[in-house]
Order: structure tokens, then sequence, then C-alpha cells
């Protein structure tokens, strides 16, 4: 297999999911190795100001099938990184992370789309934990059996974090505090992946620098990945102090995705926190197990949790996001 070149075929490569946190990076990463872009977008207004403005905007949504049709057409790459983290119910996942994906695969197969890549989650590998996890699998499976025609890639990644991320504020929040209150078990072991390190790995995928037809794990490159005491002891390294941690317990936890879940069905409105999510935080296991991207050859990640933790940090407090104590 070539390795990367310095200067790729221009490749014309239609995107999902541009306007949420990794697929904003992987747009700029893409954009910058001089690809033309194309993205479907709900909201137009929804657009980064750093969005580059060469890019090709189709206003729609994953059940819009014109807007699919049009993104796909005359595109070699489609890359699919859209979908839902949280959701009303099962059948919300279902719509559009299965049903959603299954759509976009459709389109791309009608338009000729040569090579379509896949952004999954390390959660389908545990799809009885919660419908979440059953609709990533989901999307796997729809995948492999109907985009056949074309050099598919699925990735997984693990817990992605990075500045401009809104979902691992919480966890950056508490360790950059003396005392971190988090979620998990003692000995619970997790991999995680810098937004980055994730976004070279798609460039990688879209320029037919992996091998087709297979599913892939990525995370930073630290074997067996971390516990919560070795996360904390490595964000003392930028604070100057070792957070001490306390894990909340399980069955408190699980009782607040209860309630989440009774009140998403009351009110119509997704929750973050839900019995489901209670049995994802507290799930032992968390390692990335499986066919591992960096065996491609083509793939490295750069970045630790030591310096994403640091670069992250600034960025928060820069930003406002997080007051500098």
């Amino acid at each position: 297999m070539p390795q990367q070149p310095d200067r790729p075929a221009r490749l014309r490569i239609a995107i999902t999911g541009v306007t949420g946190f990794v697929g904003s990076h992987a747009v700029r990463r893409l954009a910058d190795r001089g690809h033309e872009i194309k993205v479907l977008v709900r909201d137009r207004s929804r657009l980064s100001k750093k969005f580059p403005g060469s890019a090709t905007v189709v206003e729609g949504a994953l059940d819009d099938r014109q807007a699919l049709k049009k993104l796909a057409n005359k595109s070699d790459v489609l890359v699919h990184i859209a979908g839902a983290i949280k959701a009303v119910d099962a059948a919300g996942f279902t719509k559009v992370n299965a049903d959603g994906t299954r759509a976009i695969v459709e389109a791309a197969g009608q338009a000729g789309v040569k090579r379509f890549v896949h952004v999954s989650s390390l959660a389908a590998r545990e799809p009885a934990l919660s419908a979440y996890c059953a609709s990533k699998a989901a999307a796997e499976t729809v995948v492999a059996d109907s985009a056949a025609g074309m050099d598919w890639v699925c990735i997984r990644p693990p817990a992605v974090y990075g500045p401009g991320d809104r979902a691992t504020l919480p966890l950056v929040q508490q360790l950059s505090r003396r005392h971190a209150l988090l979620t998990g078990l003692h000995g619970q072991r997790i991999s995680l992946l810098h937004v980055d390190d994730l976004a070279r790995g798609l460039v990688s995928a879209s320029e037919g620098l992996v091998e087709p037809g297979k599913i892939y794990e990525a995370d930073d490159g630290r074997d067996n990945g971390y516990t919560w005491q070795e996360l904390a002891k490595l964000a003392g390294h930028t604070l100057g102090f070792t957070p001490r941690v306390h894990l909340l317990p399980g069955k408190v936890v699980g009782m607040a995705g209860l309630v989440g879940e009774m009140l998403a069905r009351a009110t119509g409105k997704a929750q973050v926190l839900t019995a489901g999510k209670a049995r994802e935080l507290y799930h032992p296991d968390w390692v990335i197990r499986g066919l591992r991207l960096d065996e491609t050859g083509q793939w490295k990640p750069r970045i630790g949790f030591d310096e994403g933790f640091a670069g992250t940090l600034r960025w928060y407090r820069a930003h406002g996001w997080l007051r500098d104590s």
C-alpha cells in the first residue's frame, strides 16, 4: 500500500456531520489537503466561522432523499460522521444512526461513489448495553451489507476529546480540580483519542490509504488504556497537583438515568443521562481490542493525554468555558 503523498490527488469528498465536534475538525483537514468538499447541513447558520469557504453546502438531513442524492452526486468519497448521541427513545437512535446510515449508503451507491468512510463508535462493540450502542452496531451492519459495491471502511473511536468539545468538557473540568468527581468504576479502563488524531485518520481513510472492507478501532496509542487515577496523574503534570478522584456510586447514577428517561418521555426532549447511558458509563472495559487503525501503517496517533489535556484545558480557559483556577 503506498505511503500518504504530500500532494494527494484532488478528490471530490462529500461529508455529513460537519457542524459537530469531530466533523468540524475533519472537514478542515480534508479541505487543507486540497480536496473539493461538499457538505450536508440541516442549518447553514450552524457552520463554524472557520468552515472552509470553498465548500459546497447542501441543506438537508439524513431523512431528505433529495438532499442526499445531491450530496452524493459526482462525489468520489463519502465520509459519514453525522449521528445521534442522545434521543428520546430507542426509535430515535435507530432513525438517525441506523436508518440514516442506510439512506446515505443507498444514495452513495446510486451515485457511483467509490469509497465510503463511516465513523462509528467503540460503543458498537457492546450493543446490549443501550439503545445507542445497539444503533451504532446496526449502522455498521448496514455499511457492511449495503456498501459492498464501494470500498468501505468503518472506524470505531473511543471517547474523543479536544478543543471545542462540549461533551467532554465536564471531564476536563473535574480533572482540573483538586477533587475530581467522576462517574465510573475503580479499575475501569478506557481508551481515549484526541480529535486531531481522529481527523488525520479520516483523511487517510478518505484518500484510500486504509485497506477497505474492515472495521478499525483507534486510540492514542496507550496500551490497555487508562484508569481514572492514571488520567488524574497525567492531568497533574499540567496543573502542578494531582487531583484526587472520587467516583459516584453506579446505583445513584443509574437512578438518575431512569429519571432522565421518564423526563424524556414526558417532555419529548432527549436527555443525555438515561439508564442506558449509565450502563455505558459503568461498563468496566472501554479499551480498544479489535483491528487497530495504526496497524495499517498509514496513520499513527500523535497526541497522548498528557499533551492533549494541556491543550484542551488552555482552549477551554481561553474561550471562557472554564475559569483559570
